[in-house]
């Protein structure tokens, strides 16, 4: 889909994780770097805080019951919002010149909802959206990651370690698509603390034209 916006002049930077990977840490640390060196940028995550990312926010903590194929439904309507619908989208940011880091994105519907609508079903609701033009995956143990989410008071309902591991596996399809779309890959170890992973990505994202490192 025709997107308006000029890459050689933005960066649509999208982190994507399993949970308690830290990628809303380490997507905010980004946009704060970013903006250090001098870039203006649209910090966002999904699903949104608009009416229909909040009906998913209960979904996922159990407050509200779903079939799969209405979940997937949902994040595919959150993210039309989120992408095309007016100035705070993220479609107009780009053609303002602004870059976009975002917290989450088609990936995350292809390697969650697919588990139980099934791979084409998904895609075909989001294979339209607008690519970004750096996805960074930050690649850590399920183990580990379950270890960081012990600590919270409440639990989403595909944070089980079950569940979890089969994400993993799917993530690595979801990563080949985004490939295929001629997506940069960043894949960072998220391993250590929060600065250290921050430095990794930084410096991976080197080879990200605008940010001129």
């Amino acid at each position: 889909m025709e997107t308006g916006f000029n890459k050689a002049e933005t960066a649509f930077i999208v982190i994507e994780s399993l949970d308690g990977a830290g990628g809303t840490t380490q997507a905010n640390v980004l946009a704060r770097r970013m903006r250090a060196a001098g870039l203006t940028v649209l910090s966002t995550s999904e699903p949104t805080n608009g009416a229909v990312g909040q009906l998913i926010r209960r979904a996922l903590g159990a407050e509200l019951q779903l079939t799969p194929q209405a979940m997937a439904l949902l994040f595919a309507a959150d993210r039309h919002e989120h992408v095309y619908a007016g100035v705070e989208s993220i479609t107009a940011a780009l053609q303002a010149g602004i870059s976009v880091v975002c917290d989450r994105y088609v990936y995350s519907s292809l390697a969650y909802q697919s588990l139980d609508c099934g791979w084409e079903f998904v895609m075909r609701l989001n294979a339209a959206f607008p690519p970004p033009t750096d996805l960074v995956y930050l690649a850590l143990d399920t183990e580990v990651c379950q270890e960081r989410l012990a600590g919270r008071e409440h639990r989403e309902i595909y944070e089980e370690t079950s569940i979890q591991r089969r994400v993993e596996e799917a993530y690595e399809k979801a990563l080949g698509f985004a490939s295929e779309q001629g997506v940069r890959l960043h894949r960072i170890d998220g391993s250590g603390d929060a600065e250290q992973v921050s430095d990794r990505i930084w410096n991976s994202l080197a080879s990200v034209p605008i940010l001129e490192m």
